[in-house]
């Protein structure tokens, strides 16, 4: 077939030349970049690429992209090392002289905001592009140009101004064969927007977690009884500074963020009461800006520490059980002895006097706070302790729902004591008479007739142990533990109910001042808490010594409310210090009878 193409003239190609002379030099220069440019998309539209493999580099790099929300997206690309050798690999190919992108130095230069993001566009990164020219060889773009067409170049021109001028990720009509040839193995015309390399994955966690964490105080001030602090992460302690620091150091991660405000704590449960805390040192707890502003640690620990004071009214047998011990176990039982005890106001003779107790509530040495200089890390502290009540245990309040029976139960674990629960009937199984302990204070509210009182009580069928409470509580636990009911007048000394088992009898003698709410609060309550029998007998004047320095009609007698309105000092001068204690034997005997019934009874 004969070609119907007509041989260009003489004319024509002078003028095609007068043309060409007419183009700026620096326009060729662009046209050939941008030829450059049409031949290498031109390359990989038309070739098949499943006829070779790419083998990447053995270890997976990680790409972080962002999405059209602007979340981060974390692309893997990973090679299978298992793969059969098809064909030369790339890098076997760039071996021959062919220079290799630097990805890491290439995406510093990749523009981050807005439309800049787009590194298809020509004037984005001209080095990116001579950068991909240079990976195809000189026998692939000759033999390429020789395939084009003018309705290829006119066609791609078009498309690329347009992209040159909207600074967007564009796509040629193209398009569809080039995802075609690429289905195996493809190479985006397009580059994804990168992040800086340098901000790691386990950064953007963080920052991430951080975000949303709230902050959340240090401490806790809404407490009736006491101020306390529960703190989680790096805590570090100071005792003779009297200072615990939260760090907001990689150790703290995990925990809660707290506020950056510094507190001012006394760790005694009895926040209301001035001379209670008048001897209590104050504790500082402060968050720090970060671990360069802490002093480094000398003691880890990997336990948590608490923090108490042993000052306040400790001393008295009560006050030792309802502001320390009973708040000491309802704080640390839960940590089965794997908690260390930092003391403030460290007394060495009250310590040893309940060391039992502490040694079996910690594995640890207790720590004199106030001459402490060294810096204790732990990944948890307590400042202050968990008080709920007067002598009480709230178990809706605590996790471990502890109630005072298993307080009770621990006390008697301490001491090593036999008897848990009361063998009712006590007669008849134990084939002796129930033993009453009668508690006689040696000071205030004594007995005057406790010689008539011990044979009125032994006459009704009652074995009788009189006794003022000793400080050896090894040994007297074990008495006070040996019997079925214990009696005496309000104070202190009753306190070694804790020793009793199960179902016994607790008798409390009310002196003369109307102090009902004393009595109830102080020991009804936990006695009954205890599983106790609770019995309670309320004295006349004519039982009270007070009879014997007031008249009749003063208002010691006709109204003893208003005594008590005068304060805790005027109350306690008057109803508990100066008042001593003559039972009437008659009418107390109704009170007896009913403890012997209950500890005899086998209903019980």
């Amino acid at each position: 077939m004969e070609s119907t193409v007509k041989p260009k003239t003489m004319g024509q190609e002078i003028n095609l030349l007068k043309s060409i002379r007419r183009i700026e030099p620096r326009n060729v220069a662009l046209a050939l970049l941008l030829g450059c440019f049409l031949v290498t998309f031109a390359y990989f539209s038309m070739t098949k690429f499943d006829t070779f493999r790419f083998f990447m580099v053995n270890s997976p790099s990680t790409e972080n992209v962002t999405t059209p929300s602007g979340a981060f997206v974390q692309n893997m690309v990973s090679v299978d090392s298992e793969q059969p050798d098809t064909g030369p690999s790339l890098k076997e190919s760039f071996s021959k002289g062919v220079p290799q992108i630097d990805l890491d130095n290439e995406a510093q230069n990749v523009p981050t905001g807005g439309e800049n993001r787009n590194i298809s566009s020509i004037n984005s990164n001209n080095s990116s592009i001579i950068s991909k020219i240079d990976l195809i060889s000189e026998e692939s773009v000759e033999s390429t140009v020789q395939e084009l067409d003018d309705s290829i170049i006119e066609e791609t021109k078009e498309t690329t101004d347009a992209c040159d001028k909207k600074h967007e990720l564009c796509s040629t009509r193209n398009e569809s064969a080039s995802n075609k040839a690429s289905t195996n193995t493809s190479i985006s015309s397009t580059v994804p927007p990168l992040i800086d390399s340098k901000l790691s994955d386990t950064t953007i966690e963080n920052k991430s977690k951080t975000e949303i964490k709230k902050q959340v105080p240090l401490c806790d001030l809404s407490q009736r009884r006491i101020d306390k602090c529960e703190i989680e992460g790096d805590v570090r302690i100071i005792g003779r500074n009297a200072t615990v620091m939260w760090v907001p150091s990689p150790e703290s991660d995990g925990g809660p963020d707290y506020e950056r405000k510094v507190w001012q704590i006394k760790p005694y449960p009895r926040k209301e009461d001035p001379a209670a805390m008048s001897h209590v040192r104050i504790v500082t707890v402060k968050p720090m800006d970060g671990p360069d502003d802490a002093p480094a640690c000398m003691d880890h620990r990997d336990v948590p520490a608490i923090v108490f004071s042993d000052r306040g009214y400790t001393g008295n047998y009560f006050h030792d059980f309802t502001d320390v011990l009973i708040p000491i176990f309802t704080t640390a039982r839960r940590f089965q002895g794997e908690v260390e005890f930092l003391v403030t106001d460290f007394r060495i003779y009250w310590i040893m006097k309940y060391l039992p107790i502490f040694k079996n509530l910690t594995k640890y040495d207790l720590v004199d706070f106030d001459s402490d200089e060294q810096v204790r890390c732990y990944k948890k502290a307590y400042i202050g302790l968990t008080s709920h009540d007067d002598f009480g245990i709230d178990p809706d309040r605590i996790p471990e729902r502890y109630t005072l029976v298993d307080f009770t139960r621990f006390m008697r674990t301490t001491y090593g004591l036999e008897r848990d629960i009361a063998e009712i009937p006590i007669q008849k199984t134990l084939g002796r008479k129930p033993r009453l302990m009668i508690v006689a204070r040696a000071k205030t509210r004594r007995f005057m007739n406790l010689d008539e009182i011990v044979r009125a009580a032994e006459k009704l069928g009652f074995e009788v142990v009189a006794t003022e409470a000793i400080n050896e509580l090894v040994k007297f636990s074990v008495v006070v533990n040996s019997c079925d009911a214990i009696m005496g007048v309000h104070g202190a000394g009753l306190t070694n109910m804790v020793f009793l088992p199960i179902n016994t009898v607790f008798i409390q003698i009310l002196p003369w001042g109307g102090l009902e709410w004393v009595a109830g609060n102080y020991f009804k309550r936990p006695v009954q808490k205890m599983k106790l029998k609770y019995l309670q007998y309320d004295i006349t004047p004519e039982e009270s010594t007070l009879i014997e320095e007031y008249p009749r009609n003063h208002t010691v007698f006709t109204d003893p409310a208003s005594i008590r309105r005068q304060g805790w000092n005027a109350m306690k001068e008057v109803f508990l210090d100066k008042q001593n204690v003559r039972l009437n034997i008659k009418r107390f005997r109704p009170t007896l009878k009913k403890a012997l019934k209950h500890l005899n009874s086998e209903d019980s």
